[in-house]
């Protein structure tokens, strides 16, 4: 069986196990109730499925995925990055959501490929490169902080430092400012360490990690 039967296979039981018993909790969503109260933002990583690390249900989580669970400054004018900002709009203004938490990892490929191109000093029109470059700054300052370091201790330091920096354009997005302002949201950061199998949360106080479990 190659990949797209499994796929196909896997529709199939989903389809058994949710959607055939007319009674299920999941159909009970398909005809419409309370929307999810958590949205998500995560990477597009496949070790990192916010759904399948949380243990969570269909309708408990909004989730949005991007290279390096990024996200970007509020722009205004929404010429740039629009998709992840529509995202989060939908979610504070139409849904409502009463948290969001930005979720990184370990061994992120996205900032690996930021700060190979740093230290290679190169330059390129790619869409991952412009994308990622909401991060230089940060990238640099690791490489900076330092230097001599493994490439893949320098990642994990790198996708550490660039949570505080999605928190913080997150909180310039009117709407979630609104919420916040209104004690109706709550934003956080967590960070997964695959290789520990450990889930970290973000202290902006302090501008340390700790331990959730």
């Amino acid at each position: 069986m190659d990949d797209i039967e499994l796929l196909i296979e896997g529709f199939n039981q989903f389809r058994a196990e949710y959607q055939q018993d007319k009674h299920s909790d999941y159909n009970a969503l398909v005809e419409g109730s309370n929307p999810p109260n958590i949205l998500m933002i995560a990477c597009c990583d496949s070790r990192v499925d916010p759904a399948i690390i949380t243990n969570s249900k269909a309708g408990d989580l909004v989730v949005v995925r991007n290279i390096a669970n990024i996200v970007p400054p509020y722009d205004e004018n929404k010429q740039s990055y629009c998709e992840t900002s529509a995202a989060i709009e939908f979610a504070t203004c139409y849904q409502e959501v009463e948290h969001i938490i930005v979720m990184g990892h370990s061994r992120c490929g996205g900032i690996r490929s930021l700060l190979t191109r740093l230290i290679d000093q190169t330059e390129t029109d790619l869409a991952l490169h412009t994308w990622t470059n909401i991060l230089k700054d940060v990238a640099e300052d690791t490489l900076r902080s330092m230097p001599g370091a493994e490439l893949d201790d320098q990642e994990c330091a790198c996708s550490r430092a660039a949570l505080a920096v999605s928190l913080k354009n997150l909180r310039s997005y009117p709407s979630v400012k609104r919420l916040l302002d209104r004690q109706l949201l709550d934003i956080r950061a967590w960070y997964f360490n695959l290789s520990q199998g450990k889930l970290e949360a973000y202290n902006p106080d302090t501008n340390q990690f700790f331990d959730l479990c």
